[in-house]
This record gives structure tokens, sequence and C-alpha cells, in this order.
């Protein structure tokens, strides 16, 4: 591993760098341009400075401090990008929050000249390609679970969905604008998350296609809903549990806890499905540096240890990721 002096080095040169190339993209792009040429040399550059950021093999807080050195040089062209900046300065106190991940999903940019390209790039990289991908998935599991229940051998309704963490709500919008009044009429949705305005955005989300009645929204801290009994009274009797985003900063001990929480709480022939971001993440480099974004990772066999430490039977449990590779999932169906 280099040396302290080498890595702000490496740091420091990596940031001039990348700044005297955004300077020279937006003197392009005032002069008028093409931007699909500007954005072409945007990733060029930001790959090139993603690299050498690797190279130090610092991860984790570790690159916390030199993060610093980094953003003092070229943080603020990278603040331009509205992405960027709310991953790094965190307004609503931690990362990834509803309204980070809604414009990730809707996959919007900035007006700002600049910060338009480092948004678009932002938006292309693996990590928000695989939040948009498991949201996709997470609409396709409830039409697809609504229309299962609502079929000849329905054993009860109304389906009871509960989504837990990343509680923005656009999925579930989206997985009942495709089904029509009488499918919907046999939903009951609960909504919990860490932010009260999470949920609060997540209710006006689904206002419009449920009944108010069989909407439910609850905050408080889901990250030790396991030590909180009275927290996880909503989600008895789940047919359809989604948690899209809390196992990435639980440790294995209390991921096993809430996985065995979630377990307990499906109803006969409910299903649970948890992702869980992989070792391999393309985007940490991204995240960690420049976001100060930290997750903890696991690979497939760490997960597999988790779900078996739960207590959840290996013959009710089957893994697989989304498209990209990038977040893992293990879903579970309670007999």
């Amino acid at each position: 591993m280099p040396t302290e002096l080498v890595v702000h080095e490496m740091v420091t040169g990596a940031a001039q760098r990348l700044k005297g190339a955004l300077e020279a993209v937006e003197s392009e792009l005032a002069c008028g341009g093409p931007a699909e040429a500007a954005y072409a040399r945007v990733r060029a550059a930001v790959d090139e400075f993603l690299a050498q950021l690797r190279a130090t093999e610092l991860w984790g807080v570790a690159n916390r401090q030199p993060s610093v050195a980094m953003w003092n040089i070229v943080g603020p062209q990278l603040a331009r990008a509205w992405l960027i900046d709310r991953a790094r300065t965190k307004p609503r106190g931690y990362a990834g929050d509803y309204e980070l991940l809604g414009r990730m999903y809707e996959n919007r940019l900035c007006d700002d000249r600049l910060g338009r390209l480092l948004d678009r790039y932002f938006q292309d990289d693996a990590a928000p390609v695989a939040v948009r991908n498991r949201m996709r998935m997470i609409t396709d599991w409830i039409v697809e679970g609504v229309r299962v229940s609502q079929g000849a051998d329905a054993p009860r309704s109304p389906l009871r969905i509960a989504i837990v963490g990343s509680a923005f709500g656009l999925d579930v919008r989206d997985a009942l604008a495709r089904l029509d009044e009488h499918e919907r009429a046999g939903i009951a949705v609960t909504f919990m998350d860490i932010d009260p305005a999470a949920v609060d955005f997540a209710r006006a989300q689904l206002e419009p296609l449920l009944p108010t009645q069989r909407i439910t929204t609850a905050s408080g801290s889901v990250l030790r809903l396991h030590e909180r009994p009275r927290l996880a009274e909503p989600l008895a009797d789940t047919d359809l549990l989604f948690c899209p985003g809390i196992f990435d900063y639980l440790d294995d001990g209390a991921a096993a806890d809430m996985l065995g929480l979630f377990w307990e709480q499906l109803a006969p022939g409910g299903r649970m499905v948890v992702f869980q971001f992989a070792l391999h993440n393309p985007s940490r480099a991204l995240m960690e540096w420049i976001g100060n974004w930290y997750l903890i990772y696991r690979d497939d066999v760490q997960l597999r240890q988790v779900t078996e430490r739960a207590g959840v039977p290996p013959e009710a449990a089957s893994f697989g990721a989304e498209p990209l590779g990038a977040d893992l999932y293990v879903s579970a169906v309670r007999p």
C-alpha cells in the first residue's frame, strides 16, 4: 500500500488534473461545443480520476480524510452536479435519502451546464443503474403478486405489501398504475423508513391510486427494527415484504436479526426480498471518494451465511441479483 505522503500526492494530483479537464470542458460548452462530445471528455476524465483513486488501495473510512483533500481542489466543480452534491452533503443526515433515490429512479439530471454532464456520469454508473433495476423488479413482483393473489385459488384478501427502508414509493406507484381499479381494490401497503419525510412522500405518491385507509406509514430507527418490536408491528402478517437498502448498513449480526424478524412477520405463503450491494460493486470508488457514501458489502456466500444465521430454512430461500449483478438479493417464501 502506498505511504501517506504518496497517497496525498496521488490524490491531489488526480484532483488537479480532473479540475483542469472539467474547466476545459466548460470553456468548450460556453463556446457552443456539442454536448455529446463534452460528455465523452467528462466521462474519460472522471474514469481516469477514479482509476487513480483506486490505485491508492484505500477503501472504507480509510479514504475519508484523503477525500477531503481531493474535494478541496475539485469539489466546486463536482458539486455543480445535483446528485454528487446531494450524496456528499447529505442534507437529510444520511446517504441515499428519498429525494436522491427518486432522482436516480427517474434518471433525472440537473440544469447546470457542467453539472448536467456530471449528473449523467453518476446516473450511468453501476450503482444507480442497479438501483433502477431493483426498483423495476419490485414493481414487477408487486404486479405479479397481486394478480396471483386474485386468481381462482387466492387464499385471502387484501394483499398486504410492505416496503422497509428507501420508502419513496415510486416503485409501488408504478405497480399500482399498471393494475386496474378492481386489482388495486385488493391491496394494502405499509411504508416504513427512518425519515418521516420519506414515508410522507411515499404516501403522497399512492393517495391518487389507493384509499388512504389502506396506506400505513411508520418512521423511526428502522436500522434497529429488530430491537424495537412495537415499531415492527405494522409488518405483521405481510404477504410481500421488500427491503431494498437497509442491509448495506448492517453488520452480520444485525442483518441476521433483521432478516429473522422479517421472516417471522410473513403471513403463510408470504414472500420477502432483501437486497444487498455486492462486494464487487463497480461504483465503490465513486461512492466513497466523491460521495463519502460507505456501505457494508457482502458476496453471495456471505449473504447465504447471514440468511442461514437468521433461521430461514434453506429450502425456503433463493438467491439472485438485479440484471447488472451489482446488487444481490435473497428471496424467501414462508410455508
